[in-house]
């Protein structure tokens, strides 16, 4: 009976999956470059292109993906190092009218990394681009947690205020932290705790163009926030969780939403001797 009661909680708490949800569409990603994907993004400049990145001791590129999952471009970011590139984010930033990647060097497994970092650098239009495009204007910030060291992979950049967010991974009940915009380039900025989740494993987030919906995803789930016209994000995070229709994948770390947020991709790690899959969920 405790378990019965346990589970129509959850659901209360969580929502529901129907039965009826259409399923996703699957996209064979062929390049064995792509082995460890931890984090995603969909372009704003580019149509119909995906970026990623693979996780600790990858080399210090951006990959392109078409909405296919075939590769087209790699972008290499020159001063960086791949120490644990683990989320990856889009959104506006220092310059109006312009979208940025932020590669988010913040995996940390055993917590003990005085200062992460987010690399940032305007989005290249690829349209008429070699496969392999080289950027030498990348920003680095510097970060610390206000209370200390911690694992994260998930990251987002908030398009109304252009504050960036991380989501801690292991703990209990996971954290919310704030870098308020402008970021320093110069200094160390402070990642503020804003709101606790009731998730744990968050391997990654994302939030839709217009900035009502935030996505979460851990290893097992995927859930939905709404957020009000008028809400700050960490009010937004109070309210209700949705849980959205997922298909299991080996060891699924990235999500996004489409370019126009009628739908959402996940991209996981390859598994050994395995084929590594694209899915695309269409808005429900």
């Amino acid at each position: 009976m405790r378990a019965i009661i346990l589970i129509a909680s959850l659901a209360l708490v969580f929502g529901f999956i129907s039965r009826n949800d259409p399923a996703p569409r699957i996209y064979r990603v062929q390049s064995p470059e792509i082995d460890e994907c931890s984090g995603m993004a969909s372009s704003r400049l580019n149509r119909d292109l995906l970026y990623t990145v693979n996780d600790s001791g990858g080399q210090s590129i951006v990959y392109a993906l078409d909405t296919q999952g075939n590769l087209r471009h790699r972008i290499a970011l020159r001063g960086t190092q791949n120490r644990d590139w683990e989320g990856l984010a889009i959104g506006p930033g220092p310059r109006s009218n312009t979208s940025y990647i932020y590669v988010g060097e913040i995996g940390d497994n055993s917590a003990r990394y005085g200062e992460i970092y987010v690399y940032r650098f305007a989005e290249p239009n690829l349209s008429q681009a070699d496969s392999l495009v080289s950027v030498d204007t990348v920003d680095t910030l510097s970060i610390v947690f206000e209370d200390g060291p911690r694992d994260a992979e998930a990251l987002m950049v908030d398009p109304k205020t252009r504050d960036i967010v991380i989501i801690s991974k292991r703990e209990a009940s996971v954290g919310v932290y704030l870098i308020p915009y402008p970021q320093s380039t110069q200094s160390v900025n402070t990642a503020r705790k804003v709101a606790t989740l009731p998730l744990s494993w968050v391997t990654s987030c994302d939030i839709s163009p217009n900035g009502r919906t935030i996505l979460v995803k851990t290893y097992t789930n995927v859930y939905k926030f709404k957020r009000g016209r008028n809400q700050s994000l960490s009010q937004a995070f109070g309210g209700k969780l949705k849980a959205l229709p997922y298909e299991l994948e080996p060891q699924g770390e990235a999500i996004c939403f489409s370019s126009s947020g009628r739908g959402r991709y996940t991209l996981s790690e390859r598994a050994q001797g395995k084929d590594l899959h694209l899915y695309f969920y269409r808005r429900n």
